[in-house]
C-alpha cells in the first residue's frame, strides 16, 4: 500500500522501536547509506537517492562512499553528508590494511546513532558493517543465508537492471519507487566550464559534436580489457563521422585512457582530447554534444544522465543489468555463446573477445542513425 504523509511508517520487526511519519518533521530518521562501487554504479544508484529524499525530505541522509568515486556524488543535493572510505584498501589491500579500514569505519559510524540503513553493496562484509554499528533497521541484498545481518532482505537472484535493484530496497519497505531517469549533479563552476571549453576549441553553436569514449577507465585498463571495442573500429567510426557528417569529435574518458586516445589522435588529429577533464567538467561538456558513443563505462552513464542520445557498445557484460535505463540510451551488442561472462564480479581470461570483435562499424553506424536522425544528410 502506498505511503502518504498521514500514514505511520513502521520499520523493523514486530518489537522494533523505530516508527516514523513519512514526510513529517516529527520522529525523523537518520539514514545511513553504504555504496562504494565505481562511478558508473553510483550514477545507476542516483534514482534511489532521488526517491529516498522525496519520501524522507527532512531526514539526515549520510552516504559511505569510496574516495575513488566520491566525485560522482559530491554535489548530489539528496545527500546531507559523506563519509569517505579508502576503497582501494578495502578491495585490494592486504588483510591488515583491509581490517584497519573496516574497523575505522565501525568506530566512526557507531558514534552517529543511525535509525535506518540501506546497504547498496552486495558483499556480506558491508551487511555486517551495518549490523556492527548498531543500526536497528537494515535493508540490503540477500546472498547465501537470506537474512544474515539484515532486518529486510531483497532477493539477489533476479537478473534486472541495477537501477531497479536499488529501487527494490525502497519497495521492500512498501515505499513506492518508480524509475524516472539517472542524475549527475554539477557544481556552479562545472556548469560554467562548458562555455569555456567551447570557446577554447572554437566550437560553433550549429556544429554537430559527438563524444566518443574509446576506453573504459582504470578498471578496464587493469582487469577488464575485454570490455573495450577494438581501437581500430573506433578509428574507422570517427573517420566516417568526420568524413560523412562533418562532426567534431571529442574523446572523453580518464587518465587510464590516455594511451588509446593518443593512438587515435595520431591517426585522426582533428579529434579533441578531453581525457584530462574531471568527471564534472566532462559531464558539463557532454551537455553540448549531440551524441555519445562508447564502451560500457562511466562516461556512458554520465552521458545518459545528461540527457543526450547515448550508444553503449557492450560485450562481456549484460546490458539488461548494466546499461543505463534512460530513454535516450541504447546499446549495440552481438551475443555469443559465452555471453555474459561477468559472473561473481570477475572476468575470466578471454583469448577471442568475439562478443566485441563481432560488432562492426556498420552495426554502430546503423544505431547512430536511429538514435540521432538529425545527423542524416
Amino acid at each position: 500500500m502506498p505511503l502518504t504523509e498521514a500514514q505511520p511508517f513502521v520499520l523493523g520487526k514486530v518489537h522494533s522501536r523505530v516508527k516514523f511519519l513519512v514526510g513529517n518533521k516529527t520522529d525523523i530518521p537518520k539514514i545511513l547509506l553504504i555504496k562504494l562501487g565505481a562511478v558508473g554504479e553510483l550514477v545507476m544508484a542516483s534514482p534511489f537517492f532521488d526517491q529516498l529524499r522525496k519520501h524522507f525530505p527532512h531526514s539526515e541522509i549520510v552516504l559511505v562512499v569510496g574516495r575513488s568515486s566520491y566525485a560522482a556524488v559530491e554535489h548530489n543535493p539528496n545527500i546531507n553528508r559523506f563519509i569517505l572510505t579508502d576503497d582501494l584498501d578495502l578491495y585490494h589491500g592486504g588483510l591488515i590494511r583491509r581490517s584497519l579500514e573496516f574497523f575505522r569505519l565501525i568506530f566512526k559510524l557507531r558514534k552517529e546513532e543511525f535509525d535506518l540503513s540501506f546497504v547498496l553493496q552486495r558483499a556480506i562484509a558491508f551487511r555486517l558493517l551495518s549490523c556492527l554499528v548498531g543500526v536497528p533497521v537494515r535493508v540490503g541484498f540477500g546472498r547465501g543465508r537470506k537474512d544474515l545481518f539484515l532486518t529486510h532482505s531483497v532477493s539477489n537472484h533476479q537478473i534486472q537492471n541495477e537501477s531497479e535493484s536499488y529501487l527494490d530496497l525502497l519497495r521492500k519497505l512498501d515505499i513506492p519507487a518508480a524509475f524516472e531517469k539517472t542524475f549527475y549533479y554539477l557544481s556552479d563552476e562545472e556548469k560554467e566550464f562548458m562555455d569555456l571549453f567551447l570557446e577554447r576549441h572554437s566550437i560553433a553553436s550549429g556544429e554537430q559534436v559527438v563524444a566518443v569514449a574509446p576506453g573504459g577507465g582504470e578498471s578496464a585498463k587493469r582487469t577488464m580489457l575485454t570490455r573495450r571495442w577494438p581501437v581500430q573500429n573506433f578509428i574507422e567510426l570517427i573517420q566516417r563521422l568526420q568524413r560523412e557528417r562533418s562532426s567534431r569529435v571529442i574523446l572523453v574518458g580518464g587518465p587510464g585512457d590516455r594511451e588509446i586516445t593518443n593512438h587515435i589522435i595520431q591517426i585522426s588529429p582533428d579529434c579533441l582530447d578531453a581525457t584530462d577533464l574531471s568527471f564534472g567538467d566532462m559531464a558539463s561538456v557532454l551537455r553540448r554534444c549531440n551524441l555519445f558513443i562508447g564502451n560500457d563505462s562511466a562516461p556512458h552513464h554520465i552521458a545518459a544522465s545528461m540527457g543526450i542520445p547515448s550508444i553503449g557498445i557492450f560485450g562481456p557484460t549484460d546490458p539488461h543489468q548494466w546499461a543505463p535505463l534512460d530513454q535516450n540510451s541504447s546499446v549495440v551488442i552481438k551475443p555469443v555463446e559465452c555471453h555474459p561472462c561477468f559472473i561473481d564480479e570477475t572476468f575470466p581470461k578471454c583469448s577471442h573477445i568475439r562478443c566485441l570483435t563481432s560488432v562492426t562499424v556498420d552495426d554502430v553506424w546503423q544505431q547512430l542513425e536511429s538514435a540521432l536522425p538529425s545527423l542524416k544528410k
